[in-house]
């Protein structure tokens, strides 16, 4: 799940959601020998279902398996979300969806990744190595460190769950960004809540959004290696108008051949240098136009101004600040 990789679409896309997916080593892994810590896995749940899910390995030292850590959660995040689209029809409200995320989906993952990180172990016990970097005290569970996105997208209901920093964006038909997941302030750009917290499911957000009411082109989930390359805080609306552009005007299939260049500039040493993964999620039913679009959004691969060497996002830890 953490090797760079781009996923192509199925053939057939006029009547259900289609999945693009790329990942890509940052510069800055690149440098110092590490792999790339992101994973992503999509799944179609259903006829027209998808559950995708996107996960950030922490960089810091102390979670010297988060590739390991990521990998697990989107395997086991998509297992427990394809349960809930399963319901999706047969759900009428969106506070009903958004208590069974928050006490169905969220305690799943969180039990299934400690579960699986436990396997892990067992399989393959720290090495002498390994334990000279584990600070006194850790709990294994540290190791494995990783951040969550995850969405489960039907016909009418989109659900979407977070724990840590990335980014969800909504992309509306004019081309404004729809950022439903609410923040969270306790993430100062330096450190990030994660799985590996003793009690991670009182840290994650969800939100619900009724489809019937509320338009998508696409949904756009992104491990923070992508909003830090970006020149602008303000990043998701240009990103969200160059992108409604293209989906209206492109098939599926060219945009899952641009993806993983897009990718590729945040992850270089002119965008973030950091692991950058993005899964893009395309609505049922986008009319391709025909019309000339931009081959790249204005905003991707642009790096910020300057910043000192450790910045957020590179060589964080997943504690947050007493």
């Amino acid at each position: 799940m953490s090797a760079d990789t781009s996923e192509p679409p199925p053939q057939d896309t006029r009547g259900a959601w289609v999945a693009l997916t790329a990942s890509e080593r940052g510069a800055a892994h690149h440098a110092s020998g590490l792999p790339n810590q992101d994973a992503v896995q999509t799944r179609p749940a259903g006829p027209n279902a998808v559950v995708a899910a996107v996960a950030d390995g922490h960089g810091h030292r102390r979670h010297f398996r988060s590739a390991t850590g990521a990998a697990l959660a989107v395997i086991v995040a998509c297992e427990a979300a394809a349960e809930l689209a399963a319901r999706l029809d047969a759900v009428e409200a969106a506070e009903r969806l958004e208590s069974e995320a928050l006490g169905i989906l969220v305690p799943a993952i969180t039990g299934r990744w400690r579960a699986a990180v436990a396997d892990d172990l067992a399989a393959r016990p720290f090495t002498d190595e390994e334990q000279a970097t584990r600070a006194r005290g850790d709990d294994p569970l540290i190791a494995y460190g990783s951040t969550l996105l995850l969405a489960v997208a039907g016909w009418r209901w989109l659900v979407l769950v977070q724990i840590g920093d990335g980014d969800i964006v909504g992309i509306q038909p004019g081309g404004r960004a729809l950022l439903p997941v609410p923040a969270d302030p306790s993430l100062d750009g330096l450190q990030t809540t994660s799985l590996c917290a003793p009690r991670a499911e009182e840290d994650f957000r969800v939100a619900v959004v009724d489809l019937s009411s509320t338009t998508l082109l696409a949904v756009l989930l992104a491990t923070d290696g992508y909003g830090n390359s970006q020149v602008s805080d303000m990043w998701a609306d240009a990103v969200s108008a160059d992108l409604a552009g293209m989906i209206g005007a492109q098939p599926p299939e060219w945009l899952a051949a641009q993806l993983p260049s897009w990718v590729s500039r945040s992850a270089s040493a002119d965008g973030s240098a950091d692991d950058t993964t993005v899964a893009l999620l395309i609505a049922p039913s986008v009319p391709d136009q025909g019309s000339d679009a931009p081959t790249v959004p204005v905003a991707v691969g642009q790096p910020r101004p300057a910043q000192p060497s450790g910045r957020a996002g590179r060589w964080r830890s997943a504690w947050r600040r007493s």
